[in-house]
């Protein structure tokens, strides 16, 4: 069994994507913050409230991919 970290809203967002380290951990990655460089890529966990929040159309977790 493997525990799951909740990253709050960011969890059924569709700009998630959760990227793994070359050590295991896993982070929460907004891809708005790709495009958009006041955006953090990486927000404080756990979101609790976003402005640009938008459900994801499956909630399953995003890929890592």
């Amino acid at each position: 069994m493997t525990a799951t970290v909740p990253f709050g809203l960011c969890d059924t967002c569709e700009h998630q994507k959760l990227v793994t380290s070359g050590r295991g951990s896993t982070f929460s990655m907004c891809r708005l913050g790709l495009s958009d460089p006041d955006w953090p890529k990486y927000p404080p966990m756990p979101v609790l409230r976003c402005p640009r929040y938008r459900v994801r159309a499956a909630a399953s977790r995003a890929s890592t991919s």
